[in-house]
């Protein structure tokens, strides 16, 4: 699934092999909202510049069917830098490449579907095939466009400690054809990237949350506020971490929050320079109220019936499961979590005397615990 093509001015031509979708339009996305709701960085086919390293960014692409082929098999999305020959896939890894799929996000998921959002082809008229959103998919799933059909998908990618100062990149799918003239979707880096931050990971830490963050290097760096947030949208400062002022090694950092929400937190790092200018990094959610749930099986041992309470679980439902001592399921269902103080398998016929293994499996829980019947 390879083209031969010429791209030094990005005026391009193609001869293609294969009846590939046709590029269209484009536009760049902030990622602060969901798939409808996330606002625009710019108009409709312009150009942007981030000075940003650590914060995700969202691009999005019209393909469409017009009668030269509608064909989209395993495409991979690439860049390339201006003036220089080849293009190199965005991958979940960041490997040597400027630019990596972000892999999770607080606001869209992975293939979620996406509605038209672009003012693309409109005549002839066009109609709408959804797409997918990419969050962590290399390459995309298989889809064949009619003739006269288009679709939106919509990259959620973040820069690596690749990236280059200064530098022009530019974006496409690998299973399209490029009109003559077509303007690829672009991004320019400023001239300073102040702080390159490489990873930013939270985690439980007992009743606390510790988040960890790493810089490969600073410049004029004063400080970092660690913000959180019970809905994503209004953050908070918990703590505050000094920088390392200007310096090409690389520095780690963490951070506790030991006053954390029960349920679900947001959390992002705002680094600041020492003239006031600050970036927000991606964000990072854990669920607190999942870490610290309690269960327990009541009576055990019983007489034939398996009654469990889960105290503190923030999850809507959990697989049961219930083994006998052999390892074979003898019955299974799934409940829903609604807050009650207990909950009861809904047993078609009555246990055997004997040892058994009640599993539950569900979001963010993973548990066995062992059943005695008389």
């Amino acid at each position: 699934m390879k083209k031969v093509l010429l791209l030094i001015t990005l005026l391009v031509t193609s001869y293609n092999l294969f009846a590939f979708t046709t590029q269209g339009v484009w536009r760049w996305r902030k990622d602060d909202g969901s798939e409808t709701s996330a606002t625009w960085h710019a108009p409709q086919n312009t150009a942007i510049t981030i000075s940003s390293m650590d914060s995700n960014i969202r691009l999005r692409i019209e393909l469409y069917n017009n009668g030269s082929g509608g064909l989209l098999d395993n495409a991979r999305f690439e860049d390339s830098i201006a003036g220089v020959p080849g293009w190199d896939t965005i991958k979940l890894a960041a490997n040597t490449n400027a630019f990596q799929l972000a892999g999770t996000d607080a606001y869209v998921t992975d293939l979620e579907a996406t509605t038209h959002q672009l003012n693309g082809q409109p005549i002839p008229p066009y109609s709408f095939a959804p797409g997918k959103v990419i969050v962590a998919t290399d390459g995309l799933p298989a889809q064949t466009l009619a003739t006269g059909q288009t679709t939106e998908f919509e990259w959620v990618i973040k820069p690596t400690a690749n990236i280059q100062q200064n530098t022009t990149y530019y974006f496409r799918v690998d299973a399209a054809n490029y009109l003559i003239g077509y303007a690829f979707p672009s991004l320019s880096t400023s001239s300073t990237l102040p702080v390159n931050v490489t990873a930013f990971n939270v985690s439980t830490n007992k009743n606390s949350v510790l988040l960890t963050w790493v810089t490969a290097t600073e410049k004029n760096n004063s400080h970092f506020d660690v913000e959180r947030s019970a809905d994503g949208k209004i953050y908070s400062k918990v703590a505050t971490v000094q920088g390392s002022g200007t310096t090409s090694l690389t520095h780690t950092y963490q951070a506790y929050d030991d006053k954390p929400l029960s349920g679900i937190s947001y959390y992002r790092i705002k680094q600041v320079d020492v003239d006031g200018k600050y970036q927000i990094s991606d964000v990072k959610t854990v669920n607190m109220a999942l870490q610290n749930y309690v269960l327990k099986v009541f009576p055990n041992p019983s007489h034939g019936d398996v009654t469990f309470s889960l105290n503190n679980y923030n999850g809507k439902a959990v697989t049961a499961t219930l083994n006998n001592a052999s390892g074979k399921t003898v019955h299974q269902e799934i409940m829903q979590i609604n807050g009650a103080d207990s909950y009861k398998l809904n047993l078609q016929n009555k246990l055997a005397a004997g040892i058994y293994f009640l599993q539950l499996k569900g979001d963010g829980i993973s548990e066995n615990i062992k059943v005695v019947i008389q």
